[in-house]
């Protein structure tokens, strides 16, 4: 799993929980207090409502693109433990199985094609041999 938001990445050993939808929201749990402290200071440079683009892997290997627009930023800390959630609702979104679909589907071009079927056997004779084809 992998998260970037804004101007920060959470790695898999913080990331505890991705969901995405019409909103998108990443959870994160930290244990180490001067990891916090780096945490920290970039969410508070986030602001409520304002717009950011997004890269997330989730844990299945889906890779998902978009951009969209802060809803929520939640901080907290118990015993020891410090942790955020971000919410972010989804205005454009791309996925690597979308782009898979669209770039099939836009190849693809129908045409008929009438087929002739021809039921006619030659012979070919070599050194007295016969040959069907």
């Amino acid at each position: 799993m992998y998260a970037k938001l804004c101007d920060l990445e959470i790695l898999s050993s913080y990331l505890s929980d991705i969901s995405v939808g019409d909103m998108l929201s990443v959870q994160a749990s930290i244990t180490n207090p001067l990891d916090w402290h780096y945490f920290y200071d970039k969410i508070s440079i986030i602001k409520k409502e304002s717009k950011t683009d997004f890269t997330v892997v989730t844990r299945e290997g889906d890779r998902i693109v978009g951009s969209g627009q802060v809803s929520e930023i939640e901080r907290w800390s118990n015993f020891g433990q410090f942790g955020f959630k971000i919410k972010i609702k989804i205005k454009k979104q791309k996925s690597l199985t979308d782009r898979r679909l669209r770039s099939i589907h836009s190849n693809v071009q129908q045409t008929i094609v009438t087929k002739q079927i021809v039921n006619r056997e030659r012979e070919i004779s070599h050194n007295g041999y016969s040959l069907k084809t």
